[in-house]
Formats: structure tokens, C-alpha cells, sequence
């Protein structure tokens, strides 16, 4: 068997979340479905991440074994035809047989994208709360994430007995013209996660909540009512390898 990886783009509106499911169309299940056609046989494809329903991607990468001859350049256009116009694969190639896709990744980075006023061109790739907010508070709030915690509390519940430790490297948001972008950047994420850690910070900014919610929901402090953050505005920006730079 040989190893090829890809990476992969795509609008999820359309699509119940990336990993295979029976509610409803799926990236993984349009690729494999792609493949299947070209390549005249079964083959599945493992990805770096699983986002949900409604999230988008420009960096999630893929991996996938094929035991006979293909070209990668071909299979590459054949792949972007079969499943336009909402997914595009790029930089497709052989790699090494010890490369996975998911525990290969050093890191993934996430960005959310929150639209100040309604718009119109951005409006399924963005979130307008309807609320002003403190961009200062939003920041402050967001750094608190910042190092190895335990963010079990900023997910869905869970008792599959998997690790909820997560190591964040990287959480900023910068003003850039109508919209505000947050970049979160971390070893690993959890089912929701950054949803719920952006919708606990804009709660701060707007008021609703007093700066150390994010404490108080690490500790397991906080009881009251929490908003998620809508898939719309999130999207699977990079994911970091040793050796692949896509």
C-alpha cells in the first residue's frame, strides 16, 4: 500500500460536518465517494480534524492508502471536478507510509470570524451577534485561554473517557475592517470547543457577564446560561506538520 496525503477546502453550509454520518451529506463521504469513482474501488480517507456541521476549512489536510498506480496531479483535477463547487483539494502527493494525518499534526489553527454590521458578501462565512461589544473586554478575556488546561467545560458533555487536556498556543483577535477576526491555535481541539470559547468571551464584551467568566467555567464555577457561537463564522484555517506546509 502507498500513503497520499492532501489538503483540502471547502464551504460546509451544505454539508452535516466532515467525518461520515447518516443524517446527511459529509466532506469525508463526497471524497471518498469522488475517489471511489476514479480509483474503482473502495478508500477511506482519515483527516486531520472533524468539524462540525456548517464549518468551512482552507487547511484541513487528508490522508488516504491506494494499493496501485495512480498520478497525483490527475487524481488531484479529477477530485476538484467530482466534487465542485464546494469542496477543492490541492497539493495532493505521495508521502511517507508513518505520515497520519491527525497524529502526525503538531498543532491546528481556527478562525472565527464575527461581522460588526450585517453583511450581505460575507453572511454565511461570518457571525453579526447584533450586539455592540468591548473589543478590549473580548481580548482580555480570550488570553485567559492561553496554556495547558482542562477544557472538558467548553464542550459538549462528554463520558467517552478521552482526554479534555489542551494545550493553546495562540488566541488573538484583531479588528480588520467591518469584522473582527479571532485565531485560535492549539495541539488539539474538542467537539465545540472554540464555538464555546468565543461565544463565553463576546458574552463578557457585550455586558451580559463579568470578566472571569472563562475561570469561572474552567472551575466549574459557573451554572447560568452560556450562548455557542454559530458554525457559520468558524473555520479550520492551518493545520501544522513537520514536514507539510499547506
Amino acid at each position: 500500500m502507498a500513503r497520499y496525503r492532501f489538503a483540502v477546502e471547502y464551504f460546509g453550509a451544505p454539508f452535516a460536518g466532515w467525518q461520515l454520518q447518516t443524517n446527511g451529506p459529509t466532506v469525508q463521504g463526497e471524497l471518498e465517494r469522488a475517489l471511489e469513482t476514479v480509483l474503482r474501488q473502495a478508500v477511506r480517507i482519515t483527516g486531520a480534524g472533524r468539524t462540525d456541521a456548517g464549518v468551512h476549512a482552507v487547511g484541513q489536510v487528508a490522508h488516504f492508502d491506494f494499493d496501485g498506480e495512480l498520478e497525483p496531479g490527475r487524481l488531484e483535477r479529477s477530485l476538484c471536478a467530482l466534487t465542485q463547487p464546494h469542496i477543492q483539494v490541492r497539493r495532493l502527493e505521495s508521502c511517507p507510509s508513518d505520515f497520519h494525518a491527525r497524529y502526525s499534526a503538531l498543532s491546528r489553527r481556527y478562525l472565527y470570524r464575527i461581522a460588526r454590521r450585517p453583511v450581505a458578501l460575507m453572511r454565511e462565512l461570518s457571525w453579526h451577534p447584533g450586539f455592540p461589544m468591548d473589543l478590549e473586554l473580548f481580548r482580555a478575556e480570550l488570553l485567559k485561554i492561553i496554556g495547558k488546561h482542562d477544557f472538558v467545560n467548553f464542550s459538549l458533555p462528554r463520558d467517552d473517557g478521552k482526554p479534555t487536556l489542551c494545550t493553546l498556543v495562540r488566541a488573538e483577535v484583531e479588528s480588520e475592517g467591518s469584522f473582527l477576526h479571532v485565531r485560535v491555535e492549539a495541539d488539539r481541539f474538542l467537539h465545540r470547543m472554540v464555538r464555546s470559547l468565543v461565544g463565553a468571551c463576546f458574552e463578557v464584551a457585550r455586558g451580559m457577564h463579568a470578566p472571569g467568566l472563562v475561570e469561572a467555567i474552567f472551575e466549574g464555577r459557573f451554572q447560568g446560561s452560556r450562548i455557542w457561537a454559530p458554525p457559520q463564522g468558524l473555520c479550520l484555517e492551518k493545520v501544522t506538520y513537520p514536514d507539510y506546509d499547506v
